[in-house]
């Protein structure tokens, strides 16, 4: 019995460690992207040209943190919780530090 708890826990631990990963895609958020955002971040478009490879990481981290979209707060607001992380999930993965920059749309 003791045996087989620490299995659970052991277990539970590795659930609870891989969680976040797994929360989120980068291929959802893209979708995501090119169906709420993309609308109006295009070159000639009144938000500008968006892309992934316009900041670090690090400054995707503070701009979905603090930022939020401020301009047009409804836009963010009314995205689920889920579509938020999946979005910002696509933002790190091709942003211009990471392994893989996003080079097409």
């Amino acid at each position: 019995m003791k045996r087989l708890l620490q299995i659970l826990t052991i277990f539970m631990v590795i659930i609870a460690l891989a969680s976040p990963v797994v929360a989120a895609s980068s291929r959802r958020g893209k979708k995501v992207f090119k169906k709420s955002c993309k609308t109006c971040h295009t070159r000639k478009d009144e938000g500008g040209k968006l892309s992934p490879l316009q900041k670090t990481m690090a400054q995707w981290r503070i701009y979905f943190k603090k930022d939020k979209h401020k301009d047009n707060s409804e836009i963010w607001e009314g995205m689920s919780k889920k579509d938020q992380k999946n979005l910002l999930k696509f933002f790190l993965d091709f942003a211009l530090d990471s392994d893989q920059p996003e080079t097409c749309g």
